[in-house]
């Protein structure tokens, strides 16, 4: 039996008015996490609180919208260690690095920028997959929103939609 590496993109939109800013800007889904976890019950991303460890089983807000939209990605061995390592770099950095409304909004705009501290989850997503050598991303990180990353990965990507 053959064990392939799971990574999980998943897509999800809220219905709040920065969503619905962002949703404007680069389309329908609004939130983007990744799982390295093969049943899916952890995520990783950033949101208003920081870097968060998602479950999406007992996930409640009043502004997330029920459909999520997912993707998939086989990595080898070699590089699911290192996006690991991406993932435990963060973790380790968790209290000092933030959300960056501000990065967002450049993101919109695809302006460049670099602030050591501060992200947003298609950014942090974006940096997770480029320096482990998953995905080659043609910009760079702090470029992308949601649905640009997923618009221009979508030819390599394995999707499956629905609730989550």
């Amino acid at each position: 039996m053959i064990i392939m590496n799971k990574v999980t993109i998943l897509l999800s939109k809220y219905n709040d008015p920065f969503s619905k800013l962002i949703a404007l800007s680069s389309g329908e889904y609004t939130h983007i996490s990744i799982s390295l976890d093969p049943e899916e019950k952890e995520f990783y991303s950033f949101n208003l609180k920081g870097f968060i460890k998602e479950n999406w089983e007992n996930k409640k807000s009043k502004y997330l919208l029920p459909n999520r939209l997912r993707f998939y990605i086989y990595p080898d061995d070699e590089t699911f260690e290192k996006l690991r390592g991406e993932i435990e770099r963060f973790e380790k950095r968790k209290g000092e690095i933030k959300y960056s409304v501000f990065g967002t909004l450049l993101g919109m705009a695809r302006i460049p920028h670099s602030f050591k501290k501060e992200y947003f989850c298609s950014r942090f997503v974006a940096e997770v997959l480029t320096k482990s050598g998953a995905v080659k991303l043609k910009k760079k990180s702090s470029q992308y929103l949601p649905m640009h990353i997923i618009k221009e990965l979508k030819p390599h990507l394995l999707k499956k939609k629905g609730v989550v």
